[in-house]
């Protein structure tokens, strides 16, 4: 990741969002429409392939076109595959590689950029690592199970920690801002441990209720 990852302070493209946040060592397919999100991909591609996913803060709606507040750190991703439809709409996958914290907001006439620096984030020691993501794979069997018509997921047996982690925080149903919160711990520990004790809150509760989805009883009977 080093080789993607610039030294220092440097220029980023903004892409805000308000219903999604953006996490490292995930994945997002983009359907990318605006005409000023589109000049942003076309200038992308040109150049360094990187865009910077923020989440706007609320009230963004009295300006979305404008310059809505957004969040100080997000995710830089790196185009990972690039469609161009031929009315000038993109799809693309973008590969999250690292956060970053706004330091400044820079002019530009069509979308947002700002200078940046990147947010390298403190991973437990091997040892721990291991028992984190063992813990986390155990707990992600038993809530797929639980879920109706339980599938299984094949990468939860080669995801690192950190990868499992943050593509968990991005598919459960959580608040956006308890995302973002997430997204601003700097210590991996505790992102996992935090998303470890939610799925063991949500175990205890859909273990309660599985028999009397299958029409086993009824609580409000008891």
């Amino acid at each position: 990741m080093s080789g993607r990852v610039p030294a220092g302070e440097f220029q980023l493209r903004l892409f805000p969002l308000p219903n999604l946040v953006f996490f490292p060592n995930t994945r997002l397919p983009l359907h990318i429409f605006e005409p000023r999100y589109r000049q942003l991909v076309t200038d992308a591609m040109s150049s360094d392939e990187r865009i910077g996913m923020i989440l706007l803060r609320s009230g963004w709606r009295t300006d979305y076109f404008g310059a809505p507040a957004i969040h100080d750190v997000g995710t830089m991703g790196i185009i990972e595959q690039v469609v161009k439809l031929d009315d000038g709409r993109y799809n693309l996958l973008l590969d999250g590689v690292t956060r970053f914290r706004i330091l400044e907001e820079t002019d530009q006439a069509l979308y947002r950029t700002a200078r940046v620096v990147a947010l390298p984030e403190r991973a437990p020691q091997p040892v721990d690592a291991w028992a984190r993501r063992e813990w986390l794979i155990e707990l992600s069997r038993r809530y797929l199970e639980l879920l109706p018509g339980g599938f299984e997921v094949p990468e939860l047996d080669t995801a690192n920690l950190e990868s499992l982690v943050n593509a968990l925080v991005m598919s459960l149903n959580l608040e956006l801002e308890e995302k973002q919160g997430l997204l601003e711990l700097d210590d991996l520990a505790t992102r996992c441990d935090t998303v470890g004790t939610l799925l063991e809150t949500r175990l205890e509760a859909m273990t309660f209720l599985a028999p009397y989805r299958r029409g086993d009883g009824e609580p409000g009977m008891n």
